[in-house]
């Protein structure tokens, strides 16, 4: 198997499962529901799951396949509530869910999601993993109402990551926190993969915002100044951030990108507890491809 297909069929039987629990609990939003679920998405958090879990041992079970299955589905709810939030017209190149019936309908095809999340972790059958669960959706919702409060208000860079750590790296924490409870993985290699799913959901985080300003800057429009305005309103403090220029733009999402090869060259010293060369192998490529402006 090429390195690139390592992680083929696991993603297949995702895509599978993923199907078969709308269809098993549908409503007459099924056929919109699976084309969102299917519509361009990376499935960058089932992937690390997969990840997670070969790097303790190369056993993947129901178990681990329902952990992956619950986070897409968890994520994929959130961004549906996210679109009314941030009043999306587009998700993925397409009409969002706000745009084509409103925030009062979106909200509730945003809860359904939801609810397959958690009919998904039941199927586990283990308390444990809803408490982890439990405790990372609430750090990500609280991170969410923390950037909702401070829109327009350019935080401190300290600030940032705190707020980075509770939206995105949460749940990249939830992933590998499920995975080493399910592998009864011993607690030095635990903080060693928690430690990793931190930094990588921040650098996740930060390049998705570079991209933000790259391309769209919905962010800037939303009120949310991310890394790169901070680094600029840093070396420039009696600047307005509105007058945020293309050439300042690429200097400071540089900046910002440069951070982020520190936080990952830093996070992959936590995994030489693992001997599995090919996973961690896929994990930096998986990585440079997110680092990639």
């Amino acid at each position: 198997m090429k390195p690139n297909d390592i992680l083929k069929p696991y993603i297949d039987n995702l895509d599978d499962n993923l199907k078969a629990i709308v269809n098993e609990n549908s409503n007459e939003l099924k056929n919109e529901v699976i084309g969102f679920l299917f519509s361009k998405a990376k499935r960058i958090r089932p992937i690390f799951t997969y990840l997670c879990a070969l790097l303790l041992d190369k056993k993947i079970d129901k178990n681990i396949h329902n952990i992956a299955l619950s986070v897409e589905l968890l994520h994929s709810a959130t961004l549906i509530h996210d679109d009314v939030i941030d009043e999306s017209l587009k998700r993925r190149e397409e009409e969002s869910f706000y745009s084509k019936f409103g925030s009062k309908k979106s909200i509730i095809i945003g809860d359904y999601v939801l609810s397959l999340c958690l009919f998904a972790l039941s199927e586990i059958q283990n308390t444990q993993i809803l408490k982890i669960f439990s405790d990372n959706i609430i750090k990500t919702i609280n991170g969410e109402i923390s950037q909702f409060d401070s829109r327009f208000t350019l935080q401190s860079e300290q600030d940032y990551f705190k707020k980075t750590a509770a939206k995105t790296a949460s749940l990249f924490v939830c992933v590998a926190q499920s995975v080493c409870c399910l592998k009864n993985a011993n607690s030095k290699i635990k903080k060693s993969l928690e430690n990793f799913a931190y930094d990588f959901g921040t650098v996740f985080q930060i390049n998705n915002d570079i991209k933000n300003i790259l391309s769209s800057q919905d962010d800037f429009k939303n009120g949310i100044f991310t890394l790169p305005y901070i680094y600029f309103k840093q070396e420039n403090p009696t600047c307005d951030i509105i007058n945020f220029s293309k050439n300042q733009a690429l200097k400071y999402t540089k900046k910002a990108l440069n951070k982020s090869i520190e936080i990952m060259n830093r996070a992959f010293l936590e995994l030489e507890f693992s001997e599995n060369i090919e996973v961690k192998n896929y994990l930096k490529s998986l990585c440079n491809n997110l680092l990639r402006m």
